[in-house]
């Protein structure tokens, strides 16, 4: 048996959710010195106190099983490599983020200069095969594994635009999605979407902050919808952009031993807006909460993930790499994130409109959004709707009520016994059933003729260009 007065941690802490990342551990044949070496690292400085006897005589794959805890892994040398190059956001493929809807994969988004945005690849793009293989009914891992392989190969991916099928030649390539991405919105907001707490991502962020000051920010929206978390060195950094002398969280090891993590930098003038959703974990809500509790930032958007548990990774000497939990965390003031999340400031279960209540709480104020069947472009975001977010009927054409209450700054009430809506700004108030010839319900989504809304509010304006819809609005 091998013991540890004190457990040495050489490398960074973790907090990142694995569901969005690709790789994972394989069953393994373990050596004894590997199998002794973990058992005594969980039994020591596992956060779930494990027993002697539970981990007693067991393999690897079963002391981990035993444990219960989704975030503890052993992997091999070569699986370790890909899971941190994952971390990093660096993988071999053709450049292209998908979502799925109703079984259908669609590109959602393209890495800019990577292969299949040079190939000619769009947003909105249905995936029909690859090399032959139907990519239809199938999950985004099942097919992000097909995309996946070995730099320099090439792949026949055949997909569906606008009803015609077209066939591309695409040669993987080494890639790493940047970790900032920044734009200007208009109305002096600047908008920082953050995808992922790489190794860099404190200095990129530093100096993507700087170019949008520069450019005129007067306040600001960070996006960590999607972001699974990485490295708390650099949601420390991160926030140190923010806070000026504070604590970004409180670990609390398996003797309730408190650690804080102190940060010292500086305050921003400007409001400031953090974009969160289901899909936002670990470090995401590390930064978030710290920042919601501080009065520093509103959140937008729904509920976090809720994970608040901390990992660490032990290089083993007997060969692999053990990652597993040691702590939990809890905001400045004290809040639970682990299984709870966090809850947003304001409230939106619309991808688009979440970005516009972010918009307007930071005092942004006109707002136009172009339609093209699930492309919704907000101020130049694009996002990728699950349905239909505009249809022209016969000529008419009719947007989705809830982004349309959103972006005229209504509240949208839905009187399920009186079976009606009624949307309210200010002094106006109209009530439609839901019966009315004037709505379309797509998808279990309503969506209202744009003329009706135009008569109703006069800051709403609307343009049909084509077979897209232009929507306009001011506060």
């Amino acid at each position: 048996m091998i013991y540890w007065k004190k457990l040495k941690i050489t490398v960074a802490l973790f907090l990142c959710i694995t569901f969005l990342i690709t790789t994972s551990p394989t069953t393994f044949a373990a050596t004894d010195q590997q199998t002794d070496e973990v058992r005594a690292y969980l039994e020591q400085y596992h956060y779930n106190k494990p027993s002697a006897a539970s981990l007693s005589g067991s393999s690897i794959e079963d002391m981990i099983k035993s444990l219960n805890d989704p975030y503890t892994e052993f992997f091999e040398a070569e699986e370790w490599e890909a899971y941190s190059n994952a971390l990093d956001q660096t993988f071999v493929g053709i450049g292209i983020v998908i979502g799925e809807t109703n079984g259908n994969v669609f590109v959602e988004q393209l890495i800019e200069g990577g292969p299949a945005q040079l190939a000619g690849l769009m947003v909105g793009d249905q995936l029909v095969s690859s090399d032959g293989k139907s990519l239809i009914n199938t999950t985004t891992l099942q097919v992000q594994s097909l995309l996946l392989g070995k730099e320099g190969t090439s792949l026949l991916l055949k997909v569906k635009r606008d009803g015609k099928l077209l066939d591309f030649s695409i040669t993987r390539k080494k890639l790493q999605i940047p970790a900032v991405s920044t734009t200007m919105l208009g109305d002096g907001v600047g908008y920082l979407e953050l995808s992922g707490f790489t190794f860099n991502a404190g200095k990129e962020m530093k100096e993507k902050l700087i170019k949008l000051e520069e450019e005129g920010l007067t306040s600001l929206i960070i996006d960590l919808r999607n972001n699974g978390g990485g490295y708390v060195s650099s949601a420390m950094a991160i926030a140190s952009l923010f806070i000026e002398d504070g604590v970004l969280a409180h670990l609390r090891d398996r003797d309730n031993e408190d650690y804080p993590l102190k940060v010292t930098g500086s305050k921003k003038k400007y409001p400031v807006a953090v974009l969160i959703n289901g899909y936002s974990a670990s470090a995401s809500e590390l930064l978030a909460g710290a920042l919601q509790d501080y009065g520093l930032a509103t959140l937008v958007g729904t509920r976090s993930y809720g994970k608040g548990v901390v990992q660490t990774i032990v290089n083993l000497e007997s060969g692999g790499v053990l990652k597993f939990t040691i702590e939990q965390y809890f905001t400045p003031s004290g809040r639970k994130v682990d299984k709870v999340g966090l809850i947003p400031n304001i409230v939106n279960t619309d991808v688009s409109g979440q970005l516009i209540d972010a918009f307007r709480a930071v005092n942004g104020n006109k707002v136009t959004i172009n339609i093209q069947d699930r492309l919704v472009n907000v101020n130049g975001i694009l996002n990728y709707d699950n349905t239909a977010a505009g249809q022209n009927k016969k000529g008419i054409w009719h947007a989705n009520l809830r982004l349309i209450a959103t972006l005229i700054g209504a509240q949208l009430k839905v009187d399920t016994k009186s079976k009606t809506f009624t949307l309210t700004k200010g002094e106006l108030t109209y009530t439609i059933p839901t019966n009315d010839s004037h709505l379309i319900v797509k998808n279990g989504r309503t969506l209202i003729d744009v003329r009706l809304i135009k008569k109703w509010f006069p800051s709403f304006s609307y343009l049909v260009k084509e077979n897209t819809l232009k929507l306009t609005a001011s506060k």
